[in-house]
C-alpha cells in the first residue's frame, strides 16, 4: 500500500497526535527523561532561525514549485498536495501542542513527521515522472529532509533529553 494513501496519512496523523499528547502530559508530570523547554544556546537559536527559513524554501516553496510545474499530471498533483497537507498538519500540531503542553514537544513531532516525509518522498520516486530539472529539485528536497533528520538527532534531541546522571544529581 502506498504511503500517500488517505488511510495511511490519517492513521499517521492520529498516531503521532496521540504520541505528542502522551509526550506532553508525561513531560509535564515529569514521567519522562525529557525537559519541557528546549535548551538551545544562543548560537543554536541563531542556526535554528536560519534553518527554519531554509526549510520554508526547500521543504515548502520548492515542492510548491514542483507541483506548479507538473500541475496537469494527476499523480503529481495528488502526491504534492498530500505532502504539503502533512507539512501543514505538522506546523499546526507543533504550534498548538508547544503552547498547550510543553515547548519541547516540537522535537519529537518534527522527528516523526520528518521521517514520515522521507517515506512519502521515497514513495514519490515510484509515482512521479521526472525531467532532469524536476529530478534535481526533488533530490534537493529529499536531501534537505535527510539533513533535517540528522539535525534533530544531533542538535535538538540532546537538548531535551535528561541523562540519568543529571537526574540522580538533582
Amino acid at each position: 500500500m502506498a504511503v500517500n494513501n488517505p488511510l495511511i496519512l490519517t492513521l499517521f496523523v492520529l498516531v503521532i497526535t496521540l504520541l505528542a499528547l502522551a509526550y506532553g502530559f508525561s513531560v509535564k508530570a515529569q514521567r519522562l527523561p525529557f525537559t519541557a523547554e528546549i535548551g538551545f544556546n544562543e548560537k543554536q537559536w541563531q542556526f535554528l532561525r536560519w534553518w527554519v527559513k531554509l526549510a520554508l524554501v526547500l521543504g515548502v516553496l520548492l515542492p510548491m514549485g514542483l507541483l506548479a510545474v507538473d500541475w496537469k499530471q494527476p499523480s503529481s498533483w495528488i502526491f504534492w498536495v498530500n505532502y504539503l497537507s502533512i507539512v501543514v498538519v505538522q506546523l499546526i500540531s507543533e504550534r498548538v501542542f508547544s503552547r498547550w503542553l510543553v515547548p519541547s514537544v516540537v522535537v519529537p513531532i518534527g522527528f516523526f513527521y520528518t521521517a514520515f516525509r522521507l517515506w512519502q518522498l521515497l514513495d514519490g520516486l515510484t509515482q512521479l515522472t521526472f525531467s532532469y530539472l524536476t529530478l534535481a529539485s526533488f533530490s534537493i528536497v529529499v536531501l534537505f529532509w535527510v539533513a533535517n533528520l540528522v539535525m534533530l538527532m544531533v542538535m535538538a534531541i540532546p537538548t531535551i533529553f535528561v541523562n540519568s546522571e543529571s537526574i540522580s544529581q538533582s
